[in-house]
């Protein structure tokens, strides 16, 4: 009987955390499909190839995070950047990622605005306010609290993209193999110059910014067996997502390569109350995503439920949403890709903290 308690206890556990993982890079990882679109639709085939390569490196990269907050039993990004890195390169990792947390909230205001404003013709700076206000509300009533909503969110937006996605390549397989010819007569912005490069930026970008959310997973369980699980788990079906979307907007890709969310558009294309639904759950996506990225920027300053913390974190938000005016395809391509070449030197120093020096067995 204990067993089966103890069983059930540690499944919940794993799904509540692989949920969060999901929950806070969907957003800026892949649900509008922008990011898949300037990261791998835009090398048409070969693109299919990186997204295989994401569904390994999303679970190994988070679980590194969280397996390095699991051993220092820290939160904040400094102190795990400063283990990796060293302290002199961490310090200064410390900061520039910092710096990029204003960036991708910046990217998820501006998102949020643009959804709202392709479907609903909201005027696009009310969307933007609606998110900020609704990520600071979230961080002021208490981060911690909000983990298993943000994971409950994540799965019913990870469940939408896979059923659309797959419908819609059902729907247009002779789409895919015909994307190769249209791509050639299209200008498709591309993230990097190769698309190997775009994958491992792609994964850099998305799971360094919630670096704290990853670490405060790992401090506050204490299985490594768990943390280990939920990291698989959770990138793994993030990989197998990111792939179903590729072939998705591969299989539309002339219908929907000039939208500034173009998974917004295949969704609409199936059925008009799709698209309906679909704007609300890419709301819920860059929410997930915003509410963590906003925490980990805040937390880097100031201790959690104090007065500086809420200060913090309100003038972040405003920064950050004055940012969030330049359009959402500029910022994706301009932010994203630095941000991720930041990420890959994290990426490699972990690499070796893991399987050469062995301090992360």
């Amino acid at each position: 009987m204990e067993k089966s308690k103890e069983k059930s206890s540690m499944g919940i556990s794993i799904i509540r955390y692989a949920g969060t993982y999901i929950g806070a890079v969907i957003g800026a990882g892949f649900a509008s499909g922008q990011e898949p679109m300037q990261f791998f639709v835009s090398y048409g085939y070969l693109g299919i190839i990186g997204a295989i390569l994401l569904i390994v490196l999303f679970a190994w990269y988070g679980y590194l995070f969280m397996l390095a907050g699991h051993k220092l039993k820290v939160s904040a990004h400094g102190p795990i950047l400063n283990y990796l890195c060293g302290e002199k390169i961490g310090k200064i990792f410390d900061w520039i990622l910092t710096f990029f947390l204003f960036g991708v909230l910046a990217i998820m205001i501006s998102g949020g605005g643009s959804a709202l404003n392709q479907y609903f013709g909201l005027n696009i700076l009310i969307g933007k306010v609606i998110i900020t206000v609704l990520s600071v509300g979230t961080i002021l009533l208490g981060f911690s609290s909000a983990l298993s909503a943000l994971g409950f969110l994540s799965t019913i937006i990870i469940i939408a993209t896979l059923t659309i996605s797959i419908a819609t390549i059902c729907g247009n397989i002779d789409g895919i193999g015909q994307a190769g010819q249209i791509i050639q007569g299209l200008e498709l912005a591309q993230a990097t110059p190769f698309w190997l490069l775009s994958t491992f930026i792609y994964v850099s970008y998305c799971v360094l910014p919630i670096l704290p959310t990853l670490a405060t997973i790992g401090n506050m369980e204490p299985e490594k067996r768990i943390v280990k699980k939920s990291a698989v788990i959770g990138g793994s079906i993030m990989g197998i997502a990111v792939l179903c979307m590729v072939l998705a907007l591969l299989s539309r890709i002339e219908d929907v390569s000039s939208y500034q969310i173009p998974f917004l558009e295949v969704a609409k294309q199936i059925h008009p109350v799709i698209g309906f639904l679909f704007t609300l759950i890419l709301l819920a996506a860059i929410y997930t995503t915003s509410v963590p990225i906003l925490y980990g920027f805040s937390i880097r300053f100031a201790e959690e439920k104090t007065k500086k913390f809420y200060g913090v974190t309100i003038l972040a938000a405003v920064v950050a949403f004055i940012a969030g005016m330049f359009p959402f395809d500029t910022l994706v391509g301009t932010v994203y890709p630095l941000l991720g070449y930041i990420g890959m030197i994290v990426m490699i120093a972990g690499a070796y903290k893991m399987f050469i020096k062995k301090d992360l067995r």
